[in-house]
């Protein structure tokens, strides 16, 4: 019977035949979801970034309220990413150091007593510009010291087969939640008011941290082991990243998203309130249609899977994304706006998505967690984006600001690709340190 099945290991350590290894091979869609220990990971994830992008638009709406300022709107997102530019280096080599799972877990109840403590401050009625920056910054910092390691944990959960699908499935989590995150909170604004809708998200991330607590990942020979000083490492990480051709234009094309058509959920409530005029209501449907498309964004880049090349994809759902945000910017029409925000939902959650994938997939485990700091670096850039829409709208207007950045998006979008092809070079001849 043996020489018919093999006995696989499973993420947990336990060995079982009631799974063949032919049920497992790479880019089966629904191979990973039988493993419970990924689909534990996978729906705390998906707890923990709801919540998270939730709380992200109720605040904007609120400053908007507090300052009518779009630079101040812009500023909420600014300060929760600006330590993404310090901070995630470091905590990809915590990752490739420390126990991933308990980096995880540290940073989710950070978040849930941040997120308490605003809603406590909202319900005493003393809020103010700065707590929401303030408890901004602490989000911002608790997330870049785990993100390398929440999504380097899934080598240890997971079948080498498995990893492709794991990967573009977990990249779902996040970028799904991105959108449907504001979406919910979009829904509950007028309906429970901004203080109550704090609640509600953070008691969203309280199933998370049980369920992170639960798993139990395997740990590789390779893993965790990463000798040096943290300074060492980190250099290593960027040394990797910088001479692999692949990952340096990955990079680059995640740069060009993350500064253009990436930032365009920070001014939601400026397009809701002064450009459609639909107040809370309009907002909240208009997030929730961008949910739905990058659910289905999500779900079609994993249905893809290898069938049709990554820097292919990259370029499609690049320029839709620009071309669909430039039509949702000069849209004087609310009808037709929320099919445009629908598309540009899904193109840019297609490009995350496709772009995290190759990222981790093309970095062996030693050193996939400063890898994976220097994609989550370049998306540390997005206070720069975000804060010169911001400065670009107060001066121009929300429309010709949005439409100007977007076109300058489709043009870089372009650009990435064409200088992948002519200057990529053989990475299978590279041999990067083990620091």
């Amino acid at each position: 019977m043996l020489h018919r099945q093999r006995t696989t290991q499973v993420a947990d350590g336990s060995n079982t035949n009631a799974r063949p290894v032919r049920h497992l091979r790479r880019g089966h869609p629904l191979g990973v979801l039988r493993n419970s220990q990924y689909r534990r990971y996978w729906a705390a994830g998906f707890a923990t970034f709801t919540g998270f992008n939730m709380q992200m638009l109720i605040r904007g709406w609120m400053m908007y309220e507090l300052t009518q300022s779009p630079f101040m709107v812009t500023m909420v997102t600014a300060a929760m990413m600006m330590p993404m530019l310090f901070l995630s280096l470091v905590g990809g080599a915590l990752a490739d150091r420390v126990d991933r799972k308990m980096i995880t877990m540290a940073s989710d109840v950070t978040l849930l007593a941040s997120f308490i403590a605003l809603f406590g401050i909202s319900a005493a009625g003393i809020m103010a510009p700065w707590h929401i920056i303030a408890i901004s910054v602490v989000n911002g910092i608790a997330f870049s010291m785990a993100v390398s390691a929440r999504q380097a944990l899934i080598s240890g959960l997971v079948h080498r087969e498995q990893m492709r699908t794991a990967v573009g499935l977990s990249a779902t989590t996040y970028n799904s939640a991105q959108i449907i995150g504001p979406a919910i909170g979009g829904v509950m604004l007028p309906i429970v008011g901004a203080t109550w809708a704090l609640a509600v998200s953070a008691i969203v991330v309280v199933p998370a941290i049980v369920l992170y607590s639960s798993l139990k990942p395997v740990h590789h020979a390779s893993a965790n082991d990463a000798q040096g000083s943290i300074v060492e490492n980190v250099k290593a990480g960027l040394a990797y990243a910088f001479q692999n051709s692949t990952l340096r234009f990955l990079m680059l094309g995640a740069m060009v998203m993350i500064l253009t058509v990436g930032p365009f959920q920070s001014l939601m409530p400026v397009f809701a309130e002064d450009v459609l005029h639909v107040g809370a209501g309009g907002l909240g449907v208009l997030m929730l249609a961008a949910g739905v498309g990058a659910l289905v964004g999500s779900i079609s880049v994993v249905a893809i899977g290898e069938s049709v090349g990554h820097q292919k994809l990259e370029l499609i759902f690049g320029l839709l994304g620009a071309a669909a945000l430039a039509g949702f910017a000069l849209s004087p029409w609310y009808a037709l706006s929320i099919p445009l925000v629908t598309v540009t939902a899904f193109a840019t959650t297609g490009f995350m998505v496709v772009n995290m994938t190759v990222v981790q997939i093309s970095t062996p485990d030693y050193i996939r967690g400063r890898v994976v700091s220097v994609r989550f670096l370049v998306i540390g850039l997005m206070p720069f984006g975000a804060l010169s829409m911001g400065g670009a709208a107060e001066s121009l207007g929300a429309p010709t600001a949005v439409a100007i950045i977007a076109v300058i998006g489709a043009i870089g979008f372009a650009l990435v690709q064409i200088a992948s092809r002519i200057f990529s070079t053989p990475d299978s001849q590279q041999t990067p340190s083990n620091s």
